[in-house]
């Protein structure tokens, strides 16, 4: 198994995120933090942290499904 998930990302490059601490790596040295911080929240937006630590609930929402079949009756 991998230990670390790696995601590519528009501005701060590569990021590697440890499987088991949920810790980020950058392979850019002289990231500004702001955009650093700016990544961390997209990334657990999009749930990449939660893939790499396997706590991504895959389940479907259920709600979204009875939401379609209301749009669609």
């Amino acid at each position: 198994m991998q230990t670390h998930l790696s995601v590519i990302t528009h501005k701060a490059g590569i990021v590697h995120i440890n499987r088991q601490s949920g810790q980020l790596f950058w392979e850019e040295e002289n990231l500004d933090p702001v955009l650093k911080q700016y990544t961390k929240n997209y990334l657990w937006a999009e749930g990449f942290i939660e893939l790499a630590l396997g706590i991504l609930d895959p389940r479907p929402n259920e709600s979204a499904d009875l939401f379609l079949d209301d749009v669609l009756n």
